[in-house]
């Protein structure tokens, strides 16, 4: 996963940076470099979700079944949608109790809850419809020192700050430790993240609508010009 010619941070690096960064200390075993540069890594993944981590899979439903089992590699949800209906919609997300309070029916699904290893569709589907869920992957544990995330070179000095974070903790130099802290959530706040730029190269704004009731949602650009608004279906 990540860059995969001469990469500019490597486990490697980051591991040996920052403990050269608390001080070089003498208790401050590989095992422990390498233990907490991986959580870091880790962190810094969460934080700017990096595309590499996207992850897609589609599902067909069966009448009055209403769970798809999760990939093994889900970590969080982006969104599902019913590709099925034209034009295809995205699916609500709810809770538990929303579903379990609501009377028991079967149609095209408009909602979803996410449990346990599976999503709950509602309605219950009452046909088959190819359901797709967008998805952000679980973050792989780097062994190899010459290993690289999953995200771009330009959070490398992150890892390295909040490597050095947790190195300097766990040794009880807290005030290094403060220190570094700063250092991470100032270079996260800096730099623009994958999401960030995948929204430069859109046309205004998109907003949309979830009604109730319905089976499908409507898309409204905002573009500003003039200082008029034109909204379009």
């Amino acid at each position: 996963m990540g860059n995969s010619v001469s990469p500019l941070w490597t486990l490697g690096t980051v591991m040996s940076e920052a403990t050269s960064m608390i001080g070089n200390r003498a208790d401050v075993s590989a095992s422990r470099a390498s233990l907490y540069a991986n959580q870091a890594a880790i962190d810094v993944q969460l934080a700017i979700e990096p595309q590499e981590l996207d992850g897609i899979a589609v599902s067909s439903t069966t009448s009055g079944e209403n769970k798809i089992t999760l990939p093994s590699d889900f970590y969080s949800v982006t969104n599902v949608s019913n590709l099925s209906e034209s034009p295809p919609y995205l699916l609500t997300k709810w809770n538990v109790y929303d579903v379990d309070s609501a009377l028991t029916t079967s149609g095209a699904p408009i909602n979803y809850v996410l449990y346990n290893s599976w999503l709950e569709l509602w309605p219950s589907p009452d046909s088959s419809y190819s359901i797709q869920l967008r998805y952000q992957t679980r973050p792989s544990v780097l062994t190899a020192t010459t290993a690289v995330p999953s995200f771009d070179t330009r959070f490398g000095i992150a890892w390295m700050y909040r490597t050095a974070e947790y190195l300097a903790d766990s040794v009880k130099d807290f005030e290094t430790a403060t220190i570094y802290r700063q250092k991470y959530l100032a270079a996260l706040a800096t730099v623009p993240s994958d999401l960030a730029l995948r929204q430069r190269d859109r046309n205004g704004s998109n907003v949309r609508l979830a009604l109730n009731g319905t089976t499908w949602s409507r898309d409204f650009d905002r573009r500003l010009g003039d200082g008029d608004s034109e909204f379009g279906p």
